[in-house]
């Protein structure tokens, strides 16, 4: 009878331990693991195992945390005194989440749901890296002197941002690369932002906005890439007058979509395009009310998030 109270309130209760294969998954990319799952003291019904994962945003010293996923394990089961029992885990990453940067983080949550019982509880975290595609376009600028912020992967409506700033060929010149990059069926789009100064009264910076686009094959070719780059970096910074006007596509789209009067086909989706719809939906409601008001306390709102260009369709959730 002492057991039976005890396991209730937790003390020699189940226990569930989530053992991944690897500690990181390409997006797109299977992840497997498995379950161990040790019974107590007492014999207990376990109404459900599931896995939650869960995105961690860190700004202003502070982790927000969402559920991207909700992975269901094994229905109802018993698990005897001392008893073990090994369940199978796989999950495909969705392509669109955004990959993990300094202030983009993920972690698995297990939950072993114990009927008149308190539930037990692990957690694992896994660092999600970019598509191959992706990341040899990382390579692509790092080929040309290029290195990437340590700011570099917020989220934004439109997808997680990348910021790259200039050590060897276009230093003094350009303050710093920022692109969203978005898959499509045979490539990779970016929306390219170069900052760059300008002398005129005095030194300012000036943004210049520009699409490119590279086929897969292009991307295969590290070397050829940086090239296509290095050129469409020059034109921005000799020819500003003609990307004038440019924009990203409207902030109406979660993951935004885009139609390509070039290749002929839909955008598959942005990087982070599906956490930045999920973040944007909860803004007004949770994240983004959160931030506000630990801002508002904290007085430095303006260093935080524009609220206004936030409201009016401006760049960063968060």
């Amino acid at each position: 009878m002492l057991k039976k109270l005890l396991s209730k309130l937790g003390v020699g209760a189940a226990k569930v331990d989530l053992v991944l294969h690897h500690p990181h998954v390409r997006l797109g990319e299977k992840l497997e693991g498995e379950f161990f799952i040790e019974g107590g003291t007492v014999e207990q019904r376990i109404r459900k195992l599931e896995v939650e994962l869960q995105l961690i945003v860190q700004t202003n010293g502070k982790a927000y945390r969402r559920t991207v996923a909700v992975i269901p394990v094994s229905p109802s089961f018993t698990i005897q005194p001392g008893g073990r029992k090994v369940l199978p885990f796989s999950y495909v990453l969705p392509l669109h989440l955004p990959i993990t940067r300094p202030s983009v983080g993920y972690t698995f949550v297990t939950r072993l749901d114990i009927a008149d019982g308190v539930d037990a509880f692990d957690q694992d975290a896994i660092r999600i890296l970019p598509p191959l595609s992706l990341e040899k376009l990382f390579h692509a600028f790092e080929k040309l002197g290029f290195r990437e912020k340590p700011s570099s992967g917020k989220i934004t409506a439109y997808g997680q941002e990348f910021a790259f700033f200039p050590t060897e060929v276009f230093k003094g010149t350009v303050q710093e690369v920022e692109f969203s990059a978005f898959i499509e069926e045979n490539g990779i789009r970016l929306f390219l932002e170069v900052d760059v100064w300008s002398g005129f009264g005095g030194f300012h910076e000036r943004e210049i906005k520009r699409e490119i686009f590279l086929s897969d094959e292009e991307i295969e070719d590290v070397e050829e890439t940086a090239k296509k780059l290095h050129t469409a970096i020059e034109e921005m910074i000799e020819q500003p007058r003609s990307y004038a006007g440019t924009s990203y596509v409207p902030h109406a789209s979660y993951p935004p979509r885009h139609v390509s009067h070039h290749h002929g086909h839909g955008m598959a989706g942005a990087i982070g395009g599906f956490a930045a719809g999920m973040l944007a939906g909860m803004a007004a409601e949770e994240l983004l009310e959160d931030v506000i008001e630990e801002a508002l306390d904290d007085h430095d709102l303006g260093d935080m998030l524009d609220v206004g260009d936030w409201f009016d369709g401006g760049d960063d959730i968060i």
